[in-house]
């Protein structure tokens, strides 16, 4: 079973991803669980900010480890929050949406590390 989450502004990610198959944006009871289980002290902020976060990230940066993932950054005043997002490309499975694959919090100094380490896609 999975809930959807929003849709993701393909505009932003066309120049990087020019295929991808879908903008809907889901997230599954088995990811929700992981969430609560992992980040616990999280899992407040992502009922709150897992929308938002999706449908207008301030900063969008390609994961470099794993192909067709990003992080979605939203910064709020205290924090940042990292939604983690798996992409569906044409030529996969159609039946297949975007999956949020974890959230958390993120602190500037170690968003600093993972623009350092990754690719900057967008910032708002």
């Amino acid at each position: 079973m999975f809930y959807s989450l929003g849709k993701i502004n393909l505009s932003i990610l066309n120049n990087h991803f020019e295929n991808l198959m879908t903008d809907e944006t889901i997230i599954t009871k088995e990811r929700i669980q992981h969430i609560k289980n992992n980040h616990p002290e999280d899992i407040e902020l992502f009922e709150k900010y897992g929308k938002l976060s999706v449908e207008n990230p301030d900063l969008i940066i390609q994961d470099l480890k794993h192909e067709r993932t990003v992080f979605m950054i939203k910064q709020l005043p205290d924090t940042n929050l990292n939604v983690v997002v798996r992409l569906v490309l044409q030529g996969e499975n159609e039946s297949l949406k975007n999956s949020v694959m974890t959230f958390y919090r993120i602190r500037e100094k170690n968003l600093k590390k993972l623009i350092d380490k990754h690719e900057l896609l967008y910032i708002k």
